[in-house]
């Protein structure tokens, strides 16, 4: 190749290094503000999990074996992914009923679409005080209706209730979270041809069969991807459980974002704390990997 030849191929090069350098200098204040906010504080965890906060000094893995002895650090890990697991199913069935019931054609479905990411957009603080004030057991409505109608003998508030606390929190933060899977199914169903349908109905289908054969394939992708953002969002939740019941009664909607705060803020153990919060880190890399590897996560990214 002669330099003539040769010389615009370097300019090419040149001017792509140039918009490498060029984009790689936008991203860098992206990628500080990461390390600040996020890299250099799970750094300094790591570092306090060894560490004896009361007395400031080094105690290598007496925090972890700590926690790892203890029956209530593996009691609340049982908890947290019964948690999990309890709301991303009911999430998913009231989800996917729901989004199926809105694509079909009714009277006042774009109403009922709007009210239905109410609960989805209200604050956090908000939903806790008002679900509070429905289950109240001295002058909640559901308790007057439930006592009116002689459902129930006497009055009495789920959130306080040890037998009832649990599944009420998860009915309730299944309220708040299932309008927005309906909102990625809808979308989904939206993308669905017609002709699909149509096919699988002259077949002899019934809404079964036509669910299992043509919705299902194309909820697929999206269900998995939202399976895995709501694990992570789910098993992390702390502020709702805090608001509505503060892990109680005795300890019965205590999950691992509540026990790291009480060991924390309550208990004033820092060290133990920033150790339980390097294992819920580990268990939710390990979720992801697994997840990754997946044979049905893996046909989604080939399709």
């Amino acid at each position: 190749m002669s330099f003539s030849e040769y010389l615009p191929v370097r300019r090419f090069r040149t001017r792509g290094d140039g918009r490498m350098r060029l984009g790689l200098l936008l991203i860098l204040p992206a990628v500080l503000l990461v390390a600040i906010s996020l890299i250099y504080p799970f750094l300094g965890a790591i570092q306090l999990s060894f560490m004896n906060s009361s007395l400031n000094e080094f105690v290598g893995i007496q925090n972890y074996q700590a926690i790892f002895s203890g029956n209530a650090f593996w009691s609340t890990v049982v908890k947290s992914f019964l948690w999990t697991i309890a709301n991303l199913v009911l999430q998913g069935v009231v989800g996917i009923g729901v989004a199926l019931l809105l694509h079909r054609s009714f009277f006042g479905r774009d109403a009922v679409r709007t009210v239905m990411l109410i609960p989805f957009v209200v604050p956090t603080a908000v939903t806790a005080v008002a679900w509070q004030w429905v289950l109240n057991g001295t002058y909640g409505p559901i308790n007057t209706w439930l006592l009116g109608a002689d459902v129930i003998p006497a009055s009495v508030n789920p959130l306080s209730t040890a037998s009832l606390a649990f599944p009420t929190v998860i009915l309730i933060n299944t309220w708040r979270w299932a309008p927005l899977v309906a909102l990625v199914v809808f979308a989904v169903l939206q993308t669905i041809p017609r002709e699909e349908y149509e096919a699988a109905q002259i077949e002899g289908a019934g809404m079964i069969a036509e669910f299992y054969h043509v919705t299902y394939p194309h909820l697929k992708s999206s269900m998995l991807v939202l399976g895995l953002i709501g694990f992570l969002l789910t098993f992390n939740i702390f502020d709702l459980i805090w608001l509505l019941t503060a892990g109680g009664p005795a300890g019965i909607t205590t999950t691992l974002p509540v026990l790291i705060y009480e060991m924390a803020f309550n208990l004033q153990n820092i060290g133990l704390a920033s150790a339980i919060s390097v294992v819920l880190f580990v268990i939710l890399v390990a979720f992801v990997v697994l997840y990754f590897r997946q044979r049905e996560f893996k046909e989604s990214e080939l399709g």
